[in-house]
């Protein structure tokens, strides 16, 4: 939505609301006792596909020459666009787009995260970086305590509506850390005095662990970590480009000078809408998993939202769709996607993607640590690695079935897209399906 505020809540939630309870939702919404048949996974796959904007069309990449600055990451020496030439603009312009279109993208794997975004817009790494740099996205906790990529205006107003509901586990946190709420309010001061000086810079975090230990508060134990994390899902801090591998913290104040405000209202309005347009069709489950709300605040989202949300019905069951949802490709696109990307990550109910046997294989241990999938018409085939070296890329896919000549084609194309997302020349290994694999 962005601006304006939303009209009143008339037709579509009560229309959504009667479909959900005459498809056997009840009022604990929850899924009516029945699998979704291999034509219902495909229709929900794709067309939330179509909604993630995966893979990027050919009109959402930038053209043209670049203007580079170097700078490290992890070790790498990477070109950062320091110049407006059009293609940095125009680069800068798509990371943007595309994170705010998903209000937030889930980064605690921060390379996999730049990799989400790069292969909805076609731009580089270093272009996402870039963007980062330009503090037009940022990185921190708006909700359920985990890390996310969001853009810049709008992160102010996401904690302030979302993070709250995780504050109460990091308090708990902390006072299992030894830090009372009289700690954290002198590490709050301390912090704010670190990095007053230093404006849209910031620090390192081990120079905030610094000026924490020389207040007083010792960082080590997770301590540290534990206590600025807090501070970021209060909206205080948020964190800047990082240096090495090493994450830097900025004032959110300095990072974001001009936060759009909505009103309450506005605020749960547009999280409804954003994550609708950008994941749906989704149920009201998967929109209160995603935030980490209660149903009770994800019905009230929808109806705030609801002159721009719809419904459609799949498998007998009513889902939300934006009434702008694109009609999805048919052809049966080949992905690389990270492990944690929006596409898996952003769904309560992943059936449509993949089995409970094939989610097994994709969290293996049930440990909450996803591998990175191959995905193929929209459906989950199989898992695949990276190595990286200075000069390439190892890319080894690790199908659960034999794929077909074409669809290795596919494996091999998207991995040089990879490889020019990375800058690195890229070498693919598909290992040997098995024909006797996951059941679908």
């Amino acid at each position: 939505m962005g601006g304006g505020t939303p009209r009143a809540a008339v037709g579509t939630f009560g229309a959504f609301q009667g479909a959900r309870e005459a498809a056997g939702l009840g009022q604990a919404g929850r899924m009516p006792p029945h699998a979704l048949r291999r034509r219902d996974r495909r229709e929900l796959s794709l067309r939330r596909l179509a909604a993630s904007g995966v893979p990027a069309p050919p009109t959402r990449r930038p053209r043209g020459p670049t203007v580079h600055a170097p700078v490290e990451m992890g070790g790498d020496t990477l070109a950062l666009a320091a110049a407006p030439a059009p293609a940095a603009v125009s680069a800068l312009s798509a990371v943007s787009r595309v994170v705010r279109e998903h209000l937030a993208m889930q980064a605690q794997d921060l390379p996999g995260a730049l990799w989400s975004v790069g292969v909805r817009t076609g731009t580089t790494r270093a272009e996402v970086l870039a963007a980062w740099a330009a503090r037009a996205v940022t990185r921190t906790w708006p909700m359920r305590g985990t890390l996310h990529l969001v853009e810049s205006r709008d992160l102010a107003w996401t904690c302030a509506l979302l993070a709250t509901r995780s504050l109460p586990a990091s308090r708990a946190r902390c006072a299992q850390l030894g830090l009372g709420d009289d700690d954290v309010a002198r590490a709050r001061r301390l912090v704010v005095a670190a990095l007053e000086p230093h404006g849209p810079r910031g620090l390192r975090r081990s120079a905030l662990h610094d000026a924490l230990a020389a207040g007083g508060i010792d960082p080590a134990g997770q301590r540290g970590v534990v206590v600025v994390a807090r501070l970021c899902m209060e909206g205080l801090l948020c964190q800047g480009l990082p240096e090495g591998a090493e994450p830097t913290f900025v004032l959110l104040d300095a990072w974001a000078p001009d936060p759009w405000r909505p009103g309450r209202e506005e605020a749960m309005a547009t999280v409804a809408e954003r994550y609708v347009r950008s994941h749906g069709p989704v149920t009201e489950r998967d929109l209160a998993g995603w935030t980490g709300q209660t149903l009770a605040f994800t019905r009230e989202a929808v109806a705030l939202a609801s002159d721009r949300l719809t419904t459609q019905t799949h498998a007998g069951a009513p889902y939300l769709v934006h009434v702008d949802a694109p009609e999805p490709e048919r052809a049966p696109a080949v992905l690389l996607l990270p492990g944690f990307d929006e596409y898996l990550l952003g769904y309560k109910d992943r059936s449509a993607m993949l089995t409970p046997v094939e989610e097994a294989l994709v969290v293996p241990g049930g440990n909450g640590v996803f591998l990175s999938t191959v995905v193929v018409g929209g459906v989950v085939v199989g898992t695949w690695g990276r190595r990286e070296t200075p000069s390439r890329v190892v890319v080894t896919v690790r199908p659960w079935r034999t794929l077909s000549g074409a669809t290795v084609r596919g494996v091999e194309r998207v991995a040089r897209d990879y490889g020019r997302f990375l800058d690195r020349e890229v070498e693919v290994v598909v290992t040997p399906g098995a024909d006797d694999g996951p059941g679908g």
